[in-house]
């Protein structure tokens, strides 16, 4: 058996400057955010400050999105409640940018200066594009014309009061193409009708502000339906989407590889085989992420199929590695709020998080 020290991995995405003294707060506050002491939408003006919120929106303006993923991977191996409440963030802002109009232009300077938090509600909206369900808000007509909208979000985050949400609902009946037209809008949570859903008892990511919302004639303008092409809108903020998600997988792999390569040593020299093979997947599914992000809305864009095969790679990868640190580091990996065991315990969300793993599954079969 090699007695070998097993190599570091380059998993570098892009060259981009990220303050130190931001990356050492997240550092600092990881455990803090991950109980959810504190809010992981604190870093959101920092990071806006040191021109890092909205790199690349939309659809990969100026090559900019490998410097976002690089962003949220760095932000991930240090916390994956903050990298997480980023994406979701960034990608607020990414569907007001493709959307366009008065009042999506109204929203996005207090969500570039992070001042107003983002919510990505679009986990039905993804599921119903695949052919895989069915979306939960519904909107209708009053008396008097004016919208209103009902149903419930099983699941979403950065679900402060002050945040607003970016979704899809159905359209009124008889509108459009009818009973089944599909709406993407925007929603602030302020508005009246809109109940957040009470603290959930999460293993990880208690600083997400994550829960469900139930909506109940919340009413809307017509310049909050931000587009009625819902195939062509989720079309095209999907591979962006996929992207970034799987920028922060990445981001915990990185970490919990490069701390289980520390351990490798005594009776842990057991792993060092399996340490060496996923090292070597952590290196290649970085090039390929990096590969597909700077080719997204370019002549040569990554296929549907391979962004979600990569998404579906690396949240395996995340699990694998964050498992194998807890397996070196002994009784320390079965302290909950040691680092391995966060660690641990955020790599279990990412199968669930949507899209989740059985999604992921199902559309690749399907050749979706």
């Amino acid at each position: 058996m090699s007695t070998e020290t097993p190599p570091p991995v380059d998993s570098t995405l892009a060259a981009v400057e990220i303050p130190a003294d931001l990356l050492a707060q997240v550092d600092d506050s990881a455990e803090a955010i991950d109980a959810g002491t504190v809010a992981a939408r604190e870093i959101l003006p920092q990071l806006a400050a040191a021109g890092l919120l909205d790199l690349g929106a939309p659809s990969n303006n100026s090559g900019g999105l490998v410097k976002q993923a690089a962003v949220i991977e760095a932000l991930g191996q240090r916390s994956l409640s903050a990298a997480f409440a980023v994406w979701g963030h960034r990608m607020s802002i990414e569907y007001l940018c493709l959307a366009g109009g008065t009042y999506a232009e109204s929203l996005l300077p207090a969500m570039r200066s992070g001042e107003v938090p983002g919510v990505s509600g679009m986990a039905s909206a993804f599921k119903t594009y695949a052919g895989a369900g069915e979306l939960g808000l519904r909107l209708t007509r009053d008396g008097q014309g004016r919208l209103l909208l009902s149903g419930k979000l099983p699941w979403a985050s950065n679900l402060h009061p002050d945040a607003v949400a970016v979704t899809a609902a159905y359209g009124p009946e008889g509108e459009g193409d009818g009973d089944r037209s599909k709406l993407i809008i925007a929603v602030p949570l302020s508005a009246p009708g809109v109940q957040v859903g009470t603290r959930l008892n999460l293993l990880a990511l208690q600083g997400t502000a994550s829960t469900s919302v139930t909506l109940d004639n919340v009413p809307l303008s017509e310049e909050q339906v931000l587009s009625t092409d819902f195939e062509g809108f989720m079309t095209r903020c999907r591979p962006t989407f996929a992207v970034l998600q799987s920028s922060f997988c990445l981001g915990l792999a990185a970490a919990s590889h490069r701390h289980t390569r520390a351990n490798i040593s005594g009776i842990n020299e057991v792993f060092r085989q399996e340490l060496h093979q996923l090292g070597d997947e952590l290196e290649a599914r970085t090039k390929q992420l990096r590969d597909y992000a700077e080719r997204v809305a370019t002549s040569a864009p990554p296929q549907r199929q391979e962004v979600l095969s990569l998404r579906l790679a690396v949240g395996h990868l995340a699990l694998a590695l964050a498992t194998l640190e807890v397996k070196t580091v002994g009784g320390k990996g079965y302290i909950s709020n040691s680092d391995p065991n966060r660690r641990y315990r955020e790599a279990t969300f990412i199968p669930v998080q949507s899209p989740s793993e059985a999604q992921l599954r199902w559309e690749l079969a399907q050749g979706r």
